[in-house]
Order: structure tokens, then C-alpha cells, then sequence
């Protein structure tokens, strides 16, 4: 219910609630004052008949007396009756059709009883003492009631006129006091969706609410512009690198708040603002920030602020922005403590880059010398037992036994056996013939080994280095390695191309697959697969699912081509 309605009925109910006791207690006066002013007229009247009838009494005349009481209807409205008794008490005149009812004439002096289901109040008057007679006479109580219940008619009329005009008026009031009401509602309204609003002052008690709002609009837009700015330097703190942490945050500062450029001051080195840095001084920051680390606060010059970041740097902001002095100290200094954070995540961040790049180094190092030994030991499977096995062959070709011819299977078989070890180890042809040939000769032999049907699909423009090559091939060589131990599957499919400015390599079949989550670290061969990719920037990805076969796919960036 709006606040005008309410104020409204407030005001009925209270008005009509004043104004209906006053008609109750008013009622109850008018019927007390009547009262006694109805006993007054019953013993005037008494008094008055009394005096009337006196000689008629004296006299005994009993037609006068009948006449002149009936007459005393007309002067008395209310009369319910009237009657003398004689000095022995006897019924003298009445104005009873009847005569007088013996239980009233049982009814002596002044009392009010009910006759009829009336309220009669009845008053007596003596003729000469009593030693002529006695008048007594009645009147209703009906007539007073009336008269009453007109003046509270009346009344109840006026009150309900003068509440209804009070309401009326009442109404007009409220709404020119309730209109600036309203507005303020309707601004606090819109300054809770974050729009930007003035709130009048007038020379009255709204004045000092419009006062005490607008000064709670500016601190609100101070808050919500404080909170905004500290949520976006959070944001833009979560840079893991100094160099991107001190780019992003400085800028934002400077842009924000209005410096002329900023510097981080670490452990002595300074990182400048790059989009800025034609506006600050060359130097002359250490001991600046040297001194906010030291006393922990932000440190206010004429030339700029600086914010300590402890435990190991700085902010140092030049220029003096148009922003209240006490606000940006506040700011800064709850800007510190996130920004520490920061720093330490970059510092972190940084050890962890550099212990990579050494696991990389050393990886690749590794590599490297394990693809030479492959080299030198696959040059002396085939220079040294090749040439000895083929000796011996050769040896046993002059002996004609059975037992000769056995032996000259077994070195055969020893021979094809340590050709496909160098192979596996490193096949010549792809340092001498390239990696297409080298793909080629080593699908053909899978093929022949295991029974797999292998499709050889191979669309590069331009050579590879030869580190590159090796990955190429070893990535090969691993995928068809699963194919025949784990997929079942009759027949695979290599693919090498280029797109998009990288070197793709796929291998697919149409086994059994397997949950590629379930991988963990005890399966080598997609472990090394992903390393030799990584270490060559690129990146390996397994589809599978059981029952839906395997795809291996390799995306190596073609920047490390020859």
C-alpha cells in the first residue's frame, strides 16, 4: 500500500474515531442535561397545574378540572397523563379514557417507572399543602430521546462532512508533500541501477534528505568507481609474466586515474610502462620506491605517488591526477596487497619457466644423443653384424648337409631380423633419401610384418629440418607400434600434410579403441609421442572410444622447417 493511502486512512480513522466519541460523550451529555431538564419540566408543570386548578378545587368544580387538564396536553407535549386527588384521596379529574389505573395511583411522589413500556417521569404538586389536594402529572421520556437523536444526526452528519473534507484536503496536502517524496524514491531508484542522479535541496526538511542523499550518491559513485577499478587491476593482475604484469597494470593506472606514466620498481630493476614511456624520467625511482618498501605506505611527492609492493618492489606512478588526495592514498594502498600477489605468482611463474626451458634443453639434448646412438648403432647392426652374417651365409653355402642348410635359414632369418632393428633404430634412407622414402620403405615392411593394410598418404611442399623429420618419423613409427599391439584392427591409415601453416600428421584405425582419459603414465608410447611433439612446439591429440577405433593427430608448426 502506497505511503499516501496509508497516511490517508490514518487520518479517517483517527478523525472518525475523535469524532465518534465526541458524538458518544456529546449523546451522553445532552441525554444527562435532558434528563434533569424533563424532571424540572415535570415539577413546573406540577406546580403550574397545581396553582391552575386551585379554585376549581376549592370550588369542586370537575368539568373545569377535566377541561383545564386536557388543555395542559397542549402545553405539554410529552404528557403521558395528569390527575388531582382530593384531600381524602380520591380521584377528583384525570386525563386517563379510562380512569386511573390503581397501580399508578399506588405510586406516590416523585420517581420515573414504565408505563405502558414507556418511561414515565412523574412529579406531584400540593394544593394549599396538601389540605386541598394533590396534582400529579406524567411525562414520556420519548420526546427527550428524540431530541437527542436528532442533535446526534446532526452531529454524525457534521463530522462526516468534516471528515470528508479533511480527507479531501487532507489528500491535496499529502500530495504536494509526498511529490518530492516520490521524486526521491524514483531517483533512489535509479541510483540503485547505477545511473547518475542529483537529488533536489529545497529549504525545508527535504532539503537535508536531498542533502544526505547526494552526498550518499557521490560516495556511492566513489565506492562503485574504486571497486570497479580495483576489480579490473585484478583482472589484469592475474599476468604470470613481470614484463605483461607491469605493462597491464601500469597502463590501466595511468589511463584510469589520470598519471603521466608509471614504472615497477623490482629488486632494483626497473620495468617501464611501454605505452607511456616517452613520459617518464629516466631515473631517479630506486630510492623513491626504496623508501615506500622501507616504510611500507604509499609515499606522496609533488612529482607522484609510490605504492610499496613488498616484499620485493614498488609502484611508481608520475603526474598528480584530479582525484581527492585521501581517496587514491586508500586505493593505492588496498591495490598493494594484490598486487604483491601478483608479483610473487610472476616470480614463481618465472623460476618455473626457467626450470622448463633447462627440462626442454635437456630433453632435447637428450634426444638428440639417443637419435646419434640409435644412428651409430644401427650403422654397426648393418655395417659389421650385417657383413658377418652375410660371411657366414656365404660360408655355409659350400657345406651340403641338411644340418648346413639349417643353419644357413637361421643366419637368413638373424639377418632380416638385425636390418629390421637398424631400421627400427634409424633407418639410413631418411638421412639419405628424406622422410617421404623413409615413410614409405617403413609402412611397406609393417605391412609385411604384421598382416595391417597401411594407406601412406604424404602432401608436403617444402623439406623439413631434420629434427622435425625425426619426430615426423618417430611419431609414425610409435602410432603403428600401438596399432599392431593393442587395436586389432586389419588396416590403418598415416597421413603427413601440410595446412594452415603447420605440419599435420595423422594415424588411424579401426580397432577397439579405448578411453583416452584412462591413459596414465605407464603407457610410454603416448607419453613420448607428446614430449617429442611438445618439445617441437607442437601439440598431439588422441581420439578415441571404445569400440570407434583411434585417431593420433600431431600439429607441428612449420617455423622449424628448413
Amino acid at each position: 500500500m502506497r505511503l499516501g493511502v496509508q497516511l490517508l486512512l490514518t487520518v479517517l480513522l483517527a478523525a472518525t474515531a475523535t469524532g465518534g466519541l465526541f458524538l458518544l460523550g456529546g449523546g451522553a451529555f445532552l441525554l444527562a442535561e435532558g434528563e434533569k431538564a424533563l424532571w424540572q419540566q415535570a415539577r413546573a408543570g406540577a406546580r403550574d397545574l397545581a396553582t391552575l386548578l386551585t379554585d376549581d378545587l376549592l370550588l369542586q368544580d370537575r368539568l373545569a378540572m377535566r377541561e383545564k387538564l386536557q388543555g395542559a396536553r397542549d402545553r405539554y407535549p410529552g404528557l403521558a397523563y395528569a390527575y388531582v386527588l382530593g384531600p381524602g384521596g380520591g380521584v377528583l379529574a384525570h386525563t386517563f379514557p379510562e380512569g386511573v389505573p390503581e397501580a399508578l395511583l399506588a405510586l406516590s411522589g416523585e420517581r420515573a417507572f414504565r408505563l405502558e413500556g414507556q418511561v414515565v417521569y412523574q412529579a406531584e404538586a400540593p394544593v394549599y399543602g396538601g389540605q386541598a389536594g394533590l396534582v400529579r402529572l406524567g411525562l414520556y421520556q420519548a420526546p427527550l430521546w428524540e431530541e437527542v437523536g436528532k442533535v446526534v444526526r446532526t452531529g454524525l452528519f457534521g463530522l462526516l462532512w468534516a471528515v470528508g473534507l479533511g480527507v479531501g484536503v487532507g489528500y491535496l496536502l499529502l500530495q504536494r508533500v509526498l511529490e518530492p517524496l516520490n521524486a526521491m524514491a524514483e531517483r533512489v531508484a535509479r541510483l540503485g541501477r547505477g545511473e547518475e542522479v542529483r537529488f533536489p535541496e529545497p529549504r525545508n526538511e527535504l532539503g537535508v534528505l536531498g542533502r544526505a542523499l547526494n552526498r550518499m550518491g557521490e560516495e556511492v559513485e566513489r565506492r562503485e568507481r574504486e571497486l570497479t577499478l580495483l576489480n579490473r587491476l585484478l583482472a589484469q593482475s592475474q599476468a604470470l609474466r613481470l614484463e605483461e604484469l607491469a605493462e597491464r597494470v601500469l597502463s590501466l593506472l595511468v589511463r584510469e586515474l589520470g598519471f603521466a606514466c608509471g614504472d615497477l620498481w623490482v629488486d632494483g630493476r626497473v620495468v617501464h610502462c611501454r605505452a607511456c614511456r616517452a613520459f617518464c624520467p629516466l631515473g631517479g625511482v630506486d630510492a623513491w620506491a626504496e623508501e615506500a618498501l622501507r616504510e611500507g605506505r604509499v609515499v606522496v611527492r609533488a612529482e607522484g605517488v609510490a605504492v610499496p609492493v613488498p616484499p620485493r618492489g614498488a609502484l611508481v606512478l608520475h603526474g598528480r591526477p584530479q582525484v581527492e588526495e585521501a581517496w587514491l592514498v586508500g586505493l593505492l594502498t588496498a591495490l598493494s596487497g594484490p598486487l604483491a600477489a601478483a608479483l610473487e605468482n610472476a616470480r614463481l611463474y618465472g623460476l618455473l619457466e626457467e626450470k622448463e626451458r633447462q627440462r626442454a634443453g635437456l630433453l632435447k639434448a637428450w634426444l638428440r644423443a639417443q637419435e646419434e646412438e640409435r644412428g651409430r648403432i644401427a650403422r654397426e647392426l648393418h655395417d659389421e653384424v650385417g657383413q658377418a652374417l652375410t660371411g657366414l651365409i656365404l660360408g655355409l653355402e659350400a657345406l651340403p648337409d641338411d644340418r648346413a642348410r639349417a643353419l644357413k635359414e637361421l643366419a637368413r632369418y638373424t639377418l632380416a631380423e638385425v636390418r629390421r632393428l637398424a631400421l627400427d633404430l634409424r633407418p639410413s634412407v631418411l638421412d639419405h633419401l628424406g622422410l617421404e622414402a623413409a615413410l614409405e620403405r617403413y609402412v611397406r615392411e609393417f605391412s609385411a610384418r604384421t598382416g595391417i593394410a597401411v594407406d601412406l598418404s604424404y602432401h608436403l611442399t617444402r623439406p623439413l629440418s631434420r629434427e622435425l623429420e625425426t619426430v615426423v618419423y618417430r611419431v609414425v613409427q610409435e602410432a603403428l607400434t600401438n596399432v599392431a599391439r593393442h587395436s586389432g584392427s586389419p588396416r590403418a591409415a598415416v597421413g603427413v600434410l601440410e595446412a594452415e601453416g603447420e605440419v599435420r600428421v595423422f594415424v588411424e584405425d579401426e580397432g577397439r579403441g579405448f578411453d583416452p582419459q584412462g591413459v596414465g603414465p605407464g603407457h610410454q608410447g603416448l607419453w613420448g609421442m607428446r614430449e617429442r611433439v611438445e618439445l617441437s612446439g607442437g601439440r598431439l591429440v588422441v581420439e578415441s572410444a571404445p569400440g570407434e577405433g583411434t585417431r593420433v593427430q600431431a600439429r607441428l608448426p612449420l617455423e622449424v622447417a628448413a
